[in-house]
């Protein structure tokens, strides 16, 4: 029988090197990224040349007794992993052959380094299997009943540490992060159904067991789509234990969809599975899904898990609302009009969807707040429409976020706000647009160390999200803890170098903070600088001044144009000093009830306003007290 491989050996074959102690695949010297599991299949194949290797053999040398493996699928995702590494093909192998029903045989002439002599595939393939897996019984069950058992204490201990009324830290939640499922049709059109399915993936998951399970939020997953990074770096950039994959294949009114759950740690595929669905059982199917992996995790489900809303919903609207999603997760004012039309669609095959519905008034409080309609026009419609989503669901946290939003910025309903508020994040604590919206809330409230944390929990949700990033920065700078927001835009420009409002906020503390050059040299990147003008020449707080009403009069004149927001005209007029157009701006702004306008009372840029007669009635108006 064949001895083991010593650990310090090296196993070459064609032009590839195997380095046990290190764990590296090498191709002429060069390093190729191989997950810890397909290298270990690929280092028992190769010490292992010439004879057959039957799938048995392989699930006892390497996932041994880890009782949660979908064993079938772990395998064939390695045996993919392995060939892509080697370049390899399964037709025409000239490395790794399939035999099958029977498992793999690997066919290159192997040499064992450091010592060993090489191995001789003929001779090796004439040796009986039963020599090859002549291994006690009795020790096999007895590595599977310690394994077992050490599962098992690790469970109980689990359930243990999560005794009634001990509610957990923040930073002791299991985290996990839903990467962009590949969408395997072939037609890039197609991509909304597999961002939809990404989408709803991280939405489920995240009201399973909010209190000991936290869900990277959309935006930073969405960065991954087509990105070829390992799954260690991406467990240490987003800060996850575990990470999701999977891939959805759509032909005519079938759906196929497989999931897999790896842990970072070590890489290794703890659970996985396909299904094969019609197209209308989708959202099914993804709930499916999102149950089996928490029970994957150990994760006790939640007792109370609210009912199915009555009534299927067709193939027809779902897929019209993941079309809808789809375009408004691109935020853009074209997207976002594109999207009421699909959210419409869906609601118009199915008019008691409540997700069609919630899709909607998301999308009209997001043209009200960028000013693709007017708000007064844009949030009368977001506010039926939510209202109608609640009422059909009445724990579909994205409505009753929206109608929180809807009270905070366009109704001026504070006690109602945070009631709509505090509901939603009762209902999903992981849903990241819950706690950025309440954050400006109780900025404006100025509550701000709660507006701060709020504002950070979303930032933990959504790690690489420019805008969650940038907006930690905003809500220091509304605090006036200039030299904080500083630091924290600083790093999001690390992410987004040209982030706009990043840019924006880092020149207004830096202008706040009675650092004109630096300010500025910020407002040259953000703007393009106007030619002739430099931060050299002359004193920078006048240039600064310049500048500022140069840009004034260009964004006055881009306003002829496209519609702008209101209060950031005023914003600008304030910090260019220019008080008669600021206060134009703002009585322009409470006539459209501008969504911006419930940060004037905590907005830095007023503070030299703040004893005007004219800025005490605007906050009255609004329904502050000074």
């Amino acid at each position: 029988m064949q001895q083991p491989v010593s650990e310090e050996a090296i196993i070459r074959f064609a032009e590839f090197e195997l380095a046990l102690k290190s764990g590296e695949l090498r191709r002429n010297g060069d390093i190729i990224r191989l997950q810890p599991q397909p290298f270990k299949v690929l280092v028992f194949l190769a010490s292992h040349a010439g004879q057959t290797v039957t799938r048995q053999e392989l699930q006892q040398a390497v996932w041994q007794a880890e009782t949660f493996v979908d064993f079938e699928h772990g395998l064939n995702f390695c045996i993919k992993q392995i060939r892509n590494a080697l370049g390899d093909d399964a037709q025409s192998p000239r490395l790794i052959e399939t035999l099958p029903r029977r498992g793999y045989r690997f066919i290159a002439e192997v040499e064992k380094l450091n010592g060993s002599s090489t191995i001789d595939p003929a001779r090796e393939f004439a040796k009986p299997e039963t020599e090859r897996t002549a291994q006690p019984k009795s020790s096999a069950r007895m590595f599977v009943l310690i394994g077992v058992i050490v599962i098992a204490a690790l469970i109980a201990g689990y359930f243990a540490w999560r005794r009634p009324r001990e509610v957990a830290a923040p930073q002791s939640k299991v985290m996990i992060a839903v990467l962009p499922f590949e969408n395997l049709s072939g037609d890039p059109a197609e991509d909304y159904f597999s961002d939809g399915m990404t989408e709803e993936m991280i939405a489920r998951l995240g009201q399973l067991q909010p209190k000991s399970l936290g869900v990277i939020a959309r935006t930073s997953a969405m960065t991954y789509k087509g990105a070829n990074k390992d799954i260690a770096r991406i467990g240490r950039e987003l800060g996850v234990g575990f990470v999701v994959e999977g891939s959805v294949r759509r032909a005519d009114d079938r759906v196929r969809i497989t999931a897999q759950l790896i842990q970072v740690s070590d890489q290794t595929h703890l659970w996985s599975d396909s299904y094969d669905r019609s197209t209308g059982d989708a959202l099914r199917v993804q709930r499916q899904v999102a149950d089996q992996i928490a029970t994957a995790l150990a994760i006790e489900l939640l007792a109370d898990k609210k009912k199915e809303a009555e009534g299927a919903e067709s193939a027809e609207a779902v897929d019209a609302y993941l079309r809808g999603r789809y375009l408004w997760n691109k935020g853009d004012r074209e997207s976002v009009s594109r999207s009421v039309e699909y959210f419409n669609q869906a609601i118009e095959r199915d008019s008691n969807y409540a997700g069609a519905w919630a899709g909607l008034a998301d999308a009209y409080r997001l043209l009200g707040m960028n000013y693709a309609m007017l708000p007064a026009e844009a949030y009368p419609k977001a506010t039926d429409a939510a209202s109608r989503a609640v009422e059909l669901d009445p724990a579909n946290a994205d409505a009753l976020v929206s109608l929180a939003t809807i009270k905070f910025r366009y109704e001026w309903r504070w006690d109602e706000a945070e009631q709509y508020f505090r509901r939603a994040l009762e209902i999903n604590p992981n849903l990241g647009m819950a706690h950025h919206d309440y954050a400006w809330f109780l900025v404006a409230m100025q509550r701000f160390d709660e507006g701060i944390e709020h504002m950070k929990q979303a930032q933990r949700l959504d790690p690489l999200s420019p805008l969650a990033n940038s907006d930690v920065g905003w809500v220091y700078l509304m605090a006036r803890r200039y030299d904080e927001a500083i630091e924290q835009i600083n790093r999001t420009l690390e992410l987004e170098p040209s982030f706009g409002s990043a840019l924006a906020c880092l020149e207004r503390a830096y202008t706040l903070s009675g650092r004109p050059r630096e300010a500025l040299e910020t407002l040259l990147k953000e703007t393009g600088g106007p030619g002739g003008i430099s931060t050299r020449d002359g004193d920078p707080s006048q240039t600064m001044k310049s500048l500022y009403r140069k840009r004034l009069e260009r964004r006055l004149e881009a306003m002829k144009k496209v519609r702008s927001s209101s209060y950031s005209m005023a914003t600008t007029c304030a910090s260019a000093g220019d008080r008669e157009q600021t206060f134009a701006w703002l009585e322009r702004a409470f006539s459209e009830r501008d969504p911006m306008l419930v940060q004037a009372r905590t907005d830095p840029a007023f503070d030299a306003l703040r004893s005007d007669p004219r800025f005490v009635t605007v906050i009255k108006q609004i329904g502050f007290e000074r």
